[in-house]
């Protein structure tokens, strides 16, 4: 390389990239198997095994894995990697596609823009919160082993693609996003589809035939179309109701409205100040986010269709939330020159963004920064820079209360946090501290006339950052760390004598992951409840008599990203009556959280894992180090 190349070479992008994909490794460090990647690395233990976790009921039930080309897929890593060399490897590969399809996504859509503002929207997309929807439940460039990633990433790639005036190529590149996750990979063809249409009507009359057409297949009772017409009945919705309350819109709070407020507002502002094909991209994913919502609220929530419940079309606010995010950066750029009502509209945006987890408080500032950024030149102000100071002052008061409310919160966790967990990167990006930062900081040198830093700068920063996240990007915490390599000899050779389920209390994915066994009940196992009723029937009986029996508490059947109270201590009478059933488990495992001695008529046995568990849960957390292992049935 010559002196001419290698200065060219430091002078390029590269060093605002690598600084933009630390930041998104850090903000997204691996948790292990966690989250919906239990369900999927379970499906794929399960296809490695059929007659051991193959048996679980999830799995005898399935009515979601066989659509996906991602269980076989990860099995095939899993084989050949071992597990926890399959699910880490799968992830990096996740994240590595999301983020190279976001910054071409991102140079498409502000293509007109400065490098400057290109950077800043790829920097928000990669470090702010990147939760939508209900609950807090679902975000996008997940660390988990779920094929949601691969689909969104071939949906940026085909948002990329029709900015670039590639219409067939993009379609063709959310297809191939829903051979991994066909919901998924409908929310971006859905978000480009709509733009199509506000190009050419010709568009709309074909998705309106296409919509007729599976209207039709569905009244003839076609395989799979027939949920168009079919109703969920009353008995399993009242079991998805409580299972997985993110189907339905109006068990949505405030905060659910709030944020998608946040994102709606958001995007038709960015839209505002977009030209040509991104502004039609933006109107498109805003409509879908909306439409998806509609339908899920009124097709699937208020008539209880089959079809519009299992689609959860609610989804479709993903590609309307990556894109709001990287409006944010014309916004910071382009609102302050826009008078001081474009700063007002700015300041609210920021401080909407601060508190958007505090009641309605983003439905009204949200709407209210829209207008402000609508109307910014068109209304004079006597004394402009009074209004202009005041807008700064309430966004660094914000900045002040918001920041100190968190470093409280997040110093008030991590007092809890058990020794045996040291340090969770994951807890600390939790508390939104580091991305709102990031934002902050980013967005104020685009507000004030962006200056590019020296070029040595430049580059140190980005190895540094670059360097950090791959010394930090693996945040298991030691019991997850050793737990995800698989089956423990120690613990198999215990358990050798009984063959069948298991009922691990707490549950997650012990039994698969470190016995090869199915699971008797746990509240993972029962994520698949909208798509199976057989499951939801049998996961509730099976909970009900845990809760009969005084083995589990009133939540067993609760959201899984909700913290639960620990499983009482089991007692005698309870687990002879459980294990007289004739569908009883061979083996109960229970988490010895207390130093409570149990029964001697249990015959339990201990054991103990290399490293002690630990668990946040309602009122502190739940650490143990050592299980007790109990006979139940067989033998």
């Amino acid at each position: 390389m010559s002196p001419a190349e290698r200065v060219a070479w430091a002078k390029g992008a590269w060093p605002g990239l690598l600084a933009a994909f630390g930041l998104f490794l850090l903000s997204r460090a691996y948790p292990g198997v966690y989250h919906d990647g239990r369900l999927y690395v379970a499906a794929a233990l399960a296809k490695l095994d059929p007659s051991g976790v193959g048996k679980d009921l999830m799995f005898v039930h399935d009515g979601q894995f066989g659509f996906s080309l991602y269980t076989p897929l990860l099995a095939r890593l899993i084989d050949l990697l071992g597990l926890n060399g399959g699910a880490m490897a799968i992830v990096a590969l996740t994240l590595a596609l999301w983020f190279t399809a976001a910054a071409w996504m991102v140079e498409r859509l502000l293509a007109d823009r400065p490098p400057a503002v290109r950077w800043a929207a790829l920097v928000f997309v990669a470090a702010l919160p990147p939760l939508y929807g209900p609950l807090n439940a679902i975000g996008y460039a997940e660390p988990y082993a779920t094929p949601r990633g691969l689909a969104e990433a071939a949906g940026l790639a085909g948002m990329a693609a029709y900015l670039s005036g590639r219409r067939i190529l993009s379609l063709a590149a959310c297809a191939v996003g829903m051979l991994f996750h066909p919901i998924m990979g409908l929310c971006s063809a859905a978000a480009i589809g709509l733009a199509l249409c506000l190009e050419d009507r010709r568009w709309l009359w074909a998705a309106l035939a296409g919509m007729a057409l599976v209207t039709v297949a569905g009244l003839l009772r076609l395989p799979l179309a027939d949920r168009v017409v079919t109703l969920m009945d009353p008995a399993w919705r009242a079991i998805v109701e409580k299972r997985s309350p993110i189907v339905f819109p109006s068990e949505w709070p405030i905060e659910t409205w709030s944020l998608m407020a946040l994102h709606v507002c958001g995007l038709a502002a960015g839209a505002a100040l977009l030209r040509g094909a991104p502004q039609r991209l933006a109107l498109g994913a805003l409509a879908a986010g909306l439409f998806g919502v509609a339908v899920s609220a009124v097709l699937g929530d208020g008539v209880s269709l089959l079809l519009f419940l299992q689609l959860q079309t609610w989804r479709m606010l993903q590609p309307m939330a990556v894109l709001a995010v990287a409006c944010l950066a014309v916004l910071a750029a382009e609102l302050p020159g826009r008078g001081p009502l474009g700063l007002w509209g700015l300041t609210l945006f920021g401080v909407a963004w601060m508190f958007r987890n505090v009641g309605h408080l983003a439905l009204v500032l949200a709407p209210a920064g829209l207008l402000c950024a609508l109307w910014g030149e068109r209304i004079k102000f006597s004394r402009p820079k009074y209004m202009a100071g005041a807008a700064i002052g309430v966004l660094a008061a914000a900045t002040i209360a918001c920041g100190a409310l968190r470093v409280i919160d997040l110093s008030g966790f991590l007092a809890t946090v058990p020794r045996t967990w040291p340090f969770s990167l994951g807890f600390v990006w939790a508390s939104d501290l580091p991305g709102l930062a990031v934002a902050l900081v980013v967005g104020g040198l685009l507000a004030s006339g962006w200056k590019a830093p020296p070029q040595a700068v430049r580059i140190a920063g980005a190895i540094g950052i670059g360097v950090l996240a791959l010394a930090l990007w693996d945040d298991r915490s030691p019991f997850v760390r050793q737990r995800d390599q698989g089956q423990d000899p120690t613990l198999t050779a215990m358990t050798a004598s009984r063959s069948g389920e298991v009922l691990w209390l707490p549950g997650d994915v012990e039994p698969w992951v470190l016995m090869g066994r199915p699971s008797w009940s746990s509240r993972v196992q029962s994520a698949g409840v909208v798509f199976s009723r057989p499951l939801s029937l049998e996961m509730k009986d099976r909970a009900a008599r845990l809760r009969t029996l005084g083995l589990v508490k009133d939540d067993w059947m609760s959201p899984p990203w909700r913290w639960t109270a620990p499983p009482p201590r089991p007692r005698l009478a309870a687990v002879r009556a459980l294990c007289g059933e004739p569908d009883a488990p061979a083996w109960i495992v229970w988490a010895r959280w207390t130093d409570e001695a149990l029964e001697p008529g249990l015959e339990a046995r201990d054991w103990r894992p290399r490293t002690p568990f630990a668990q946040p849960t309602l009122g502190g957390w739940l650490t143990a180090d050592r299980y007790a292992v109990i006979p139940c049935a067989g033998g």
